[in-house]
């Protein structure tokens, strides 16, 4: 295989080269080419390169925002995505089964089994996970902060991990209710909310403790949305969060949940969205719409089984 390994230099907390020694031991049989980001941003440009030098397999190296800024430079191709995750929450590694040593995950990309994934497209950017706006922009731009931060930050990102929005959560919290007028247009959807969060998912969850959308999966050719109204309260800010965590905010009458596969957000005041944990640019109109099984990914041979148990089972059932 001829393989682009693109490289968040902040991975593995920066130990890049003991990376960099595993990568080229376990591919060494392969023509591979190493190059680590030196900017946000840089990653697309390095995979439409990529694309271009007739690569078989683009790897990402880092977590979700990276692979979001690989994938979207992918677009048009029909290369592989590899992932090694090293990020902080990881969600579509921690979607597909994916270890977190370094070693197994070159071993799955080597067996090269691939899984279409539908990829979510916000105006001109694609993303795979989940994402949307509101309460969850808020926390993602405290989080974005804290690990941009020089020792402090770096020490409190290695400390808590994926926890890391757990706290941001709290933070988010002391900052008070925003008021979040929008605008939803769509399939039987044509009204104005006061919303607390407004998420549009590929997968259940969000912050990889955040579980938004429990049936959520990343092939069935829709995205699932959550939208939770807004609340008066700090008070009722956490009853919401905790109800998330537990799994029981569909239950609320404050939550509508539903699918489809294109939605139009107005947004009273200019908004980030955000999409794979990275923050969109300000914006006040976003037209959502899902293009099925637009991204190879390679995956575990137990994530290929369990979605063809799944799919079985839906048959039967149906």
């Amino acid at each position: 295989m001829n393989i682009e390994f693109i490289i968040n230099p902040k991975a593995k907390n920066g130990k890049t080269e003991e990376l960099e020694r595993i990568i080229r031991s376990r591919f060494k049989s392969h023509s591979i080419y190493v190059t680590p980001t030196s900017y946000c941003g840089e990653a697309t440009l390095l995979a439409r390169r990529a694309v271009d030098h007739g690569r078989d397999v683009i790897v990402a190296v880092g977590g979700d925002g990276t692979i979001n800024e690989v994938l979207n430079g992918m677009m048009g191709s029909d290369l592989a995505l590899g992932i090694i995750p090293t990020g902080t929450a990881n969600d579509l590694a921690s979607y597909y089964g994916l270890p977190r040593k370094v070693e197994e995950n070159c071993d799955i990309i080597l067996r090269k089994r691939v899984h279409r994934a539908d990829l979510i497209r916000v105006n001109d950017r694609f993303y795979v996970t989940a994402g949307g706006l509101g309460f969850p922009t808020t926390v993602a731009a405290i989080a974005n902060n804290l690990k941009n931060e020089t020792r402090y930050g770096k020490f409190i990102n290695q400390l808590l991990s994926n926890k890391l929005y757990m706290l941001c959560c709290l933070l988010a919290i002391l900052q008070g209710r925003r008021r979040s007028l929008l605008k939803l247009t769509g399939q039987n959807q044509n009204s104005i909310y006061d919303v607390f969060a407004l998420t549009i998912n590929n997968q259940p969850f969000l912050g990889k403790n955040f579980v938004v959308s429990p049936q959520a999966v990343n092939d069935d050719g829709l995205f699932d949305v959550c939208l939770i109204k807004n609340v008066k309260s700090r008070l009722g800010i956490v009853f919401h969060i905790v109800e998330v965590l537990i799994g029981r905010h569909m239950y609320s009458p404050a939550v509508q949940m539903w699918q489809t596969d294109y939605l139009k957000v107005e947004s009273q005041n200019p908004s980030h969205f955000l999409g794979d944990g990275e923050l969109l640019p300000e914006c006040d109109s976003f037209h959502i719409h899902l293009y099925r099984g637009a991204l190879s990914v390679i995956v575990p041979d137990a994530f290929l089984c369990e979605r063809d148990s799944r799919n079985t089972s839906d048959i039967a059932a149906a």
